[in-house]
């Protein structure tokens, strides 16, 4: 699962070596940090995401409830802070706008409605 938020971007799978873990993932250490403050991180420099904490399944599902229910936004690009992410951010709004494209009506398209 990707969890894109205001201060990060993580990857979450499963734990191959402890089924009640987690894997949290990312490629800068302070996005695991910044909603996982406790976290023990560790790196690993030859995977695609270096940065790494083995979280349980409970902890990560209550540390998403608690973003859930206290978002603040109405706009999330908009609220992400740091230049490069929101940039990051925005080439991935930009590739699913242009995934979505096949279903929006054609008025949309043409520039109508």
């Amino acid at each position: 699962m990707w969890i894109a938020h205001t201060k990060g971007w993580l990857s979450i799978v499963a734990h191959r070596d402890y089924p009640d873990m987690l894997l949290v993932r990312s490629r800068r250490p302070s996005h695991i940090s910044s909603m996982f403050p406790d976290a023990e991180i560790y790196e690993d420099g030859w995977a695609d995401y270096p940065f790494r904490a083995d979280i349980s399944r409970g902890e990560v599902a209550n540390v998403m409830v608690d973003q859930l229910s206290n978002i603040q936004y109405d706009n999330f690009k908009n609220y992400v802070t740091e230049k490069e992410l929101s940039h990051a951010f925005a080439n991935v709004w930009h590739k699913m706008w242009e995934y979505g494209l096949e279903y929006r009506p054609p008025q949309i398209l043409e520039g109508g409605i």
